[in-house]
């Protein structure tokens, strides 16, 4: 199987005067392309620091980080960025939508940065949020979506990309319970459906319980990894 992440003995270090603070204490992990990942731990267990690393965010202070086969810590920052802009869809805790545009505009978005043609963009936004359920809310502003719905349209503007890979960060953090459920269903479903590799990190054990595979860290360290493929395809 192919690997869309390698990260070897990683190290993360972050420094504020003489203090220094290490956020990962030689972290390696596989991640395959197709799978789909939870990394679960508690507050300062580096989770957060980690996907940073894996989203071309930051620079691991020692080890190596391989996606896609290339080392992407010794890339210049201008080399990062493409990669982030065309191999990685991002979904954050908070959604990140302009309050101004409606969410077709907001799924366009990074086809604009990209030049897409007008015509072509708002073509490929319209089909992907139809897809998730959203082809009656097209030209709803973010106030007037619910939580759920706003985080269904950060989804569609990551996926707008056709990512290598997604990338989670409590992406149900602020939704309540049934909405939270909702989308991991509908993240849960890209995944089977196109067998897009998902990284999600999380701190509820019920979310992450959709992942075919669970991290456990603390202190920096990788302390557990459940394979779930077998549990869950019985389910």
């Amino acid at each position: 199987m192919e690997d869309v992440f390698v990260l070897d003995n990683v190290v993360k270090i972050y420094k504020m005067d003489s203090v220094e603070t290490i956020a990962l204490n030689g972290v390696s992990l596989r991640v395959e392309k197709g799978e789909f990942i939870a990394i679960m731990g508690p507050s300062g267990s580096g989770k957060s620091t980690m996907m940073h690393l894996m989203g071309c965010l930051d620079r691991p202070t020692s080890g190596k980080i391989y996606f896609e086969g290339k080392d992407v810590s010794t890339l210049s920052d201008d080399e990062l960025a493409e990669i982030r802009n065309k191999k990685i869809g991002f979904v954050f805790q908070s959604f990140y939508l302009l309050p101004r545009y409606d969410a077709l505009q907001n799924v366009e978005l990074p086809l604009i940065y990209r030049g897409v043609p007008p015509k072509e963009r708002r073509e490929k936004a319209k089909l992907i949020l139809e897809k998730i359920g959203l082809g009656d809310r097209l030209h709803h502003r973010p106030t007037q979506l619910s939580g759920g719905q706003q985080q269904r349209v950060a989804i569609a503007r990551a996926l707008i990309v056709d990512p290598v890979v997604l990338l989670a960060d409590e992406p149900t953090g602020n939704l309540d319970s049934k909405s939270s459920h909702e989308i991991m269903e509908l993240i849960s479903r890209l995944h089977k459906e196109e067998n897009l590799t998902i990284v999600l990190v999380t701190h509820e054990a019920d979310i992450a319980s959709y992942a075919e595979k669970i991290i456990r860290m603390q202190d920096g360290k990788i302390v557990d990894i459940e394979d779930r493929k077998r549990e869950i395809s019985h389910v």
